[in-house]
């Protein structure tokens, strides 16, 4: 039977992510009424974190040609010799340029197929070639819940929506940390490009905790509207190499189910989740991950700059990163970890599931010739795994970056991976 959005009867409301009858409407007038307003106080409670649409993008895009801190950050790194001298001229040129390109975009399918070229483009500059595999688990009629490794801040996600632009499959939307833009303008690009934003600095508990069952009821929403969503396992890349299913992470997505269920097999009914892994030969990020952790280990602790994240964002996209592979796994079914009515078997939990989840992404991932680079190295071993080329130049360049006492975390970085791969 085809997937069709789910939608509520007249006669019940949401509430807390349980149906409530509160009784017939007595005229067809007060039933339209009703219906509008519930469908507005849903769309509503939504607002500050949702993706923008259409009608919103020709205003955000002209504020975004007028923000002076967007243009300098642009001008810092696209050519700053020349900024540096003529600061005033250079800032003019770009808001020019970025006039000029708004100009022909019209809706947010336009921004996506531009920011698709720009994402493709740099794949081509700055990589051996992007391979894929587990496509043909996609379903055409139906939305499906991505939960995938998370390597890079930005091209994790980014190659996933190039990918299924190409593909008979429903739109996708793209779950963004809070924490991770520092300045407005950041935020604002990433919601024009179908992102929504996942609160992570709501102050006390009970607004973290508040914050949460919103962004577990949005999921939700986006899932019946008919819409795919893309999360990533954990909140913060992976810095050791090790790919692990934050249990939390599955306790937020079933709080808009939770007066529905009684096991987790039974969320799998509402939901076609669908693991997936993010293979890099090369992380242009891996000395600065690699840093952090030596310094922790030395010192105990580790203080993020203000600007850390979005040199992480500029490193991942332009750093060179060898061959990639991206992997769709099959879903995971509600056969799989049902309790069949025996009372015998335990329910699976988060914590359970969560490592049901890190087995189909580690199943996925892809092992390259550096993981065994950097395992000799570890180990002492003799010989090199690496052909002469532009991965072993990479590789190397990576390694001399660093201080010898900081290295093996590099190395664990890569080598971690031939553990937790097929």
């Amino acid at each position: 039977m085809q997937w069709q959005p789910q939608t509520l009867e007249s006669s019940q409301v949401s509430a807390g992510g349980s149906l409530i009858d509160v009784g017939e409407a007595t005229t067809p007038g007060l039933e339209a009424r009703s219906t509008r307003a519930r469908s507005a106080s849903i769309v509503d409670q939504f607002e500050d974190i949702r993706p923008y649409r259409d009608e919103e993008l020709a205003d955000k895009l002209a504020e975004l040609s007028e923000d002076l801190t967007l243009i300098r950050t642009v001008c810092t790194f696209t050519i700053p010799r020349l900024y540096r001298m003529f600061p005033a001229g250079v800032q003019w040129l770009w808001r020019r340029i970025l006039r000029n390109r708004y100009r022909n975009i019209h809706n947010v399918k336009d921004l996506q197929d531009l920011m698709g070229k720009y994402v493709g483009f740099c794949m081509r500059r700055t990589s051996l070639g992007l391979t894929t595999s587990g496509l043909e688990h996609l379903p055409s009629d139906r939305p499906c819940l991505f939960i995938s490794n998370h390597r890079d801040i930005v091209l994790d996600s980014a190659i996933v929506v190039v990918t299924l632009g190409s593909q008979d499959v429903p739109n996708m939307q793209i779950a963004i940390g809070d924490n991770l833009f520092e300045s407005g303008w950041e935020k604002e690009i990433m919601r024009l490009n179908r992102g929504f934003m996942v609160v992570r600095q709501a102050g006390s508990r009970r607004a973290q905790y508040e914050a949460l069952v919103t962004t577990s009821k949005y999921i939700r929403h986006t899932l019946e509207q008919g819409e795919s969503v893309w999360i990533s396992q954990r909140q913060g890349r992976s810095k050791d190499g090790l790919d692990k299913t934050d249990p939390a992470l599955i306790k937020m997505l079933l709080l808009a189910y939770r007066d529905e269920i009684s096991e987790i097999s039974d969320w799998l009914e509402h939901v076609y989740l669908v693991p997936i892994s993010v293979s890099y030969e090369i992380d242009p990020c891996a000395p600065m991950k690699a840093m952090e952790l030596y310094t922790r280990e030395t010192t105990g602790t580790y203080e993020k700059d203000e600007r850390e994240d979005f040199r992480s964002i500029v490193q991942g996209i332009r750093g060179f990163k060898g061959r990639v592979h991206l992997s769709f796994s099959e879903p995971i079914k509600p056969e799989e970890v049902k309790q069949n009515g025996d009372p015998n078997v335990r329910p699976l939990d988060a914590d359970d599931f969560a490592l049901r989840v890190d087995e189909s992404i580690t199943n996925g991932l892809r092992t390259f010739p550096t993981f065994y680079e950097a395992q000799r190295l570890l180990s002492g071993g003799t010989g090199c795994e690496l052909e002469r080329g532009p991965v072993q130049r990479a590789f190397e360049k990576q390694c001399q970056s660093l201080e010898p006492a900081a290295r093996k975390y590099l190395y664990m970085q890569y080598a971690n991976q031939i553990h937790h791969s097929r």
